[in-house]
């Protein structure tokens, strides 16, 4: 089974965002040195979708919504 957990260093700092499927969808949860930043939750979109979301928010390419 594949780890649902994305990690990166940079700049001094762990950032963490891990993938889940949800009922209606998929998510994330980001982190930055453990702690709890934000969740993002993405109706009708896939594990796979939610994977991208949070590799692109580790690479510094997605921002978090709102």
């Amino acid at each position: 089974m594949a780890s649902n957990n994305i990690f990166q260093e940079k700049a001094g700092q762990s950032l963490k965002a891990d993938f889940f499927e949800t009922e209606n969808g998929s998510g994330i949860r980001c982190f930055i040195n453990d702690e709890f930043i934000k969740e993002e939750i993405y109706e009708d979109k896939s594990i796979h979708w939610a994977r991208s979301c949070a590799e692109n928010w580790v690479a510094g390419i997605k921002p978090l919504n709102g």
